[in-house]
């Protein structure tokens, strides 16, 4: 079942006047990467990628870039960066230091890295898509309604899905290059043939960027589409979504926790033509849209759940649709480590296990706490007890980010902890049984 549409909340600036007209991505230190296209459509010679905290502290990430454009990152955390005007692709490291991995494309605007690795490029001056694997490049997909391939990303489903510049087409592509017609985004005055940015996976949809028509859009995977943030008149006004304005939006991330977008957009000019190539794409802006809390709890949570910080302990999760409750085992150690001469049955010295059980709704779990003692291990003596001792609560941010909040009073114990799965196979299914 596709997740339904829904309103954004609120839309804020979060840096004012930076050179930044290129692709947004966030980064795996969850900064937002931010690149510098250039000045206007017939002058990509943009050179910086930026590095902006989610607090919006800005420095420089990496130079050298011809018409930085869409970028992503891959698996061992490097940046992969589009350079429109010199045809190349570079890869830069953590550190900043920059390689070219490819050249001789037509035009390369947006990126996507492959599960696999492999990444894919969308070249606007060639109409077409191309593969680069193990520093190859050959041909994906020609033609076949591309006009200015502008964005593209992976879905959870292991298709691409592609965003036109020249006509606000939105593809979607399969493994063996099969390209469909998903939707259209609506044209403007000063771009009459549409016109998107760039697109980005998150929270069981697709979010976009319409270039001419000013407005963010959201999209189902099926292809359902409809307005998310913009009013549709050229400007930078903040606040509700359905009023705030963007001038030529064109990057587009998400947050890990999948509640805010990241965009870039022109500062509004009543200079400047508005039709053709001479609209002024800097300075720009970095906006945020807060999406709220889109959570639902559902069987797509059930998993192992922990805390970096504290491997070795952890939260096993059960959730049971039905009657909107859920099962929390939690596994931890005392407070004070018993004596050395004290042999636990099973496991080490002072391994304790707590157990919780209680209701959910929405975004939230309240469970009560239940402490077992008497117990050993593959017996039933009569003295083993459960006694209720606490109350533990579960807010979960997306389906892989949570925070447990505690209070065992028998111990003088709470506190919070944030949580993450131990694995994230099952995070694509808890997306797409989202009911909003």
């Amino acid at each position: 079942m596709a997740p339904a549409l829904l309103q954004a909340q609120e839309v804020s600036t979060l840096v004012s006047s930076i050179n930044a007209s290129g692709g947004v991505t966030m980064g795996p230190d969850g900064n937002i990467y931010v690149a510098d296209f250039g000045e206007r459509l017939n002058n990509a010679d943009g050179t910086t990628v930026y590095r902006v905290t989610p607090q919006g502290v800005v420095s420089v990430f990496a130079t050298g870039f011809l018409g930085a454009s869409g970028n992503d990152f891959d698996s061992d955390g490097n940046l992969i960066q589009a350079n429109v005007s010199a045809g190349r692709i570079d890869r830069v490291t953590p550190a900043g230091v920059r390689t070219t991995i490819a050249t001789g494309l037509n035009g390369p605007v947006g990126v996507a890295v492959a599960p696999n690795g492999d990444l894919f490029v969308a070249n606007c001056g060639g109409n077409s898509i191309s593969r680069i694997s193990n520093g190859v490049v050959s041909s994906f997909v020609n033609g076949s309604g591309l006009s200015c391939p502008n964005g593209l990303t992976f879905g959870p489903d292991g298709n691409l899905y592609v965003v036109n510049f020249n006509d606000g087409k939105i593809f979607i592509i399969d493994p063996q290059g099969q390209i469909a017609l998903l939707a259209t985004t609506p044209g403007s005055v000063f771009r009459p043939g549409g016109g998107n940015g760039h697109i980005v996976y998150g929270n069981g949809r697709m979010y976009l960027t319409s270039n001419a028509y000013s407005q963010i859009f959201e999209m189902t995977l099926d292809g359902q589409l409809s307005v998310l943030a913009g009013s549709g008149t050229l400007g930078t006004q903040d606040g509700p979504a359905d009023q705030a304005t963007f001038s030529l939006p064109n990057g587009i991330a998400i947050s890990q926790d999948g509640r805010f977008l990241y965009v870039n957009s022109a500062e509004y000019s009543t200079t400047g033509a508005l039709n053709g190539l001479t609209f002024p794409l800097n300075p720009s802006l970095v906006r945020v849209i807060d999406l709220g809390s889109m959570v639902t709890i559902n069987a797509g949570f059930n998993d192992a759940w922990y805390n970096p910080a504290t491997s070795g302990q952890g939260f096993f999760i059960s959730v049971f649709p039905e009657s909107s409750q859920m099962f929390l085992a939690w596994f931890t150690f005392d407070t004070e480590r018993p004596p050395q001469d004290v042999s636990a049955i099973l496991g080490g010295p002072g391994q304790r296990w707590l157990t919780a059980f209680g209701s959910y709704q929405g975004d939230t779990a309240n469970l009560e706490i239940e402490v077992t003692s008497g117990g050993i291990f593959d017996t039933s003596p009569p003295t083993v007890s459960q006694v209720a001792d606490g109350s533990i609560t579960l807010e979960f941010s997306a389906c892989q980010n949570g925070l447990v909040t505690y209070s065992i009073p028998s111990i003088s114990q709470q506190g919070e902890i944030p949580i993450q799965r131990l694995a994230s196979d099952n995070v694509a299914d808890c997306d797409s049984l989202f009911a909003h």
